[in-house]
C-alpha cells in the first residue's frame, strides 16, 4: 500500500512518511497548543477521495512552508531599501526589436530618454510613463509626498492613492495629483500643458491655481505660472482669448476679455470662475454677470465680495458648478502646509 493511501493523515493510524514527519516536525511551533471548538458536525471523506484530499493537503503544507523560508530568507537577507523607484527602459534597436531592462531611480538622480521609454512604479499608489525625449529627476518618495521634477519632455501619470500624494514639479508650475490619470508636456523653454483623462489636477505656482477637471487641458508659462483651463472642445475663439488673457499684454488683453466672454458657452462656466479671480477687480463685474448666466451664484455670494477676491465666495460659487466641491482642495492644502510646518 502506497503512503497516500493509508490513513495517517487522518488519524495517525498506519505509516508515516519521513517526509511527512519532516513538515509535521517543521510546523509543530505554530501548531495549537489547546484543542479546537466543536465545529458541531463532521465531514467524512470517502475513501477513494482520500489520496487526492493528501495530495492537497500536502501541495498547502509545501506552500507555508515555502512562505515561512521566504520570511526567514529576507529577514536574514535584506538590508533596509535604497530610497528610490523602479523603473523599467525599453529601447527600439534596428535588429533586436525592443530591449527592456530593469532599474533603479534614486532620489537626487536624473533619468533620461533620448531614444527610448520608461515606465516608473510610483511605490503602490499608481505609475508614470515616460516618453522618449525626457528628462526628470525624483525629489521625494516620502509617503504622502512622492515628488517628481519634468525638466522637459512628455510622462503619462496613472495615480489610484488618495488627493495629493504625487506631484510633479516642473519649470513652470506644480501639478498635484487629485485622484487622477494625466499627460503632462514641458517644452525646452520649461512651458508645460497638462491633459486630465480622470479626475482632477491641481496647477499651482505661487499661489496661482487652476483646477483642471477630466476633458480639460491648461498651460502653464515659466515665470507666470498656470493659465486658465478650459475643455479641450472649447472653441478656437475661447482658447485664443484665454491664452491672451493668462500671457498677453495690456491692450490685447482687454480685447481678449471682450472676446472670451462673447464666444463662452455654458460649459465654459468653469474657465469664466477662474477668470473671477484673474482680471483686474474693475473687470470682475463684467465676468459675474457672464457666469451668473449660465451657474446663478448662491445666495451669500455677492458683487462685492467678488470684487475684493473673497475665497470663500469663490469656493461657495464653484461648489455649484457641479464639478465636485473646493473643499477636498482646501483641506489637503491645509494638511499638506500643517506638515511641511511640522517639518521646520
Amino acid at each position: 500500500m502506497s503512503d497516500l493511501q493509508n490513513d495517517y493523515l487522518w488519524d495517525k493510524s498506519g505509516h508515516a512518511d519521513p517526509e511527512i514527519a519532516r513538515l509535521e516536525a517543521l510546523l509543530a511551533p505554530l501548531g495549537q497548543t489547546s484543542p479546537p471548538p466543536p465545529l458541531g458536525f463532521a465531514v467524512e471523506i470517502p475513501r477513494r477521495m482520500r489520496p487526492l484530499a493528501a495530495m492537497a493537503m500536502l501541495a498547502a503544507a509545501a506552500v507555508v512552508v515555502l512562505g515561512l523560508v521566504t520570511m526567514v530568507w529576507r529577514a536574514t537577507h535584506s538590508g533596509p531599501a535604497a530610497p528610490g523607484l523602479t523603473l523599467t527602459q525599453t529601447y527600439t534597436t534596428a535588429g533586436a526589436g525592443e530591449i527592456s531592462r530593469e532599474g533603479h531611480l534614486p532620489v537626487g538622480g536624473w533619468l533620461e530618454t533620448a531614444r527610448s521609454r520608461a515606465t516608473i512604479a510610483v511605490g503602490e499608489i499608481g505609475q508614470v510613463d515616460v516618453e522618449p525625449g525626457s528628462r526628470l529627476s525624483l525629489l521625494s518618495t516620502t509617503p504622502g509626498d512622492y515628488r517628481l521634477h519634468l525638466e522637459r519632455g512628455t510622462l503619462h501619470a496613472l495615480i489610484w492613492a488618495p488627493p495629493g500624494q504625487f506631484f510633479v514639479e516642473t519649470p513652470s508650475s506644480t501639478a498635484v495629483d487629485l485622484g487622477c490619470a494625466y499627460t503632462l508636456t514641458v517644452d525646452d523653454a520649461g512651458d508645460g500643458l497638462v491633459r486630465v483623462t480622470s479626475g482632477w489636477v491641481g496647477f499651482e505656482w505661487h499661489g496661482r491655481e487652476s483646477f483642471i477637471p477630466m476633458g480639460a487641458v491648461c498651460r502653464t508659462r515659466k515665470g507666470l505660472g498656470p493659465g486658465t483651463p478650459h475643455y479641450d472642445d472649447a472653441a478656437d475663439r475661447f482658447r485664443g482669448a484665454l491664452e491672451t488673457l493668462d500671457f498677453g499684454d495690456g491692450l490685447a488683453r482687454a480685447m481678449a476679455l471682450d472676446t472670451a466672454l462673447e464666444s463662452a458657452r455654458e460649459r465654459d462656466a468653469m474657465s469664466l470662475w477662474h477668470l473671477l479671480s484673474r482680471v483686474a477687480p474693475a473687470d470682475r463685474d463684467r465676468v459675474f454677470d457672464a457666469l451668473a448666466k449660465f451657474v446663478p451664484p448662491p445666495p451669500d455670494v455677492t458683487r462685492d465680495g467678488i470684487r475684493a477676491g473673497r475665497q470663500d465666495m469663490l469656493d461657495a460659487w464653484w461648489n455649484k458648478l457641479g464639478l465636485d466641491t473646493a473643499s477636498w482642495w482646501r483641506t489637503w492644502k491645509q494638511q499638506w502646509r500643517g506638515v511641511k510646518g511640522d517639518e521646520k
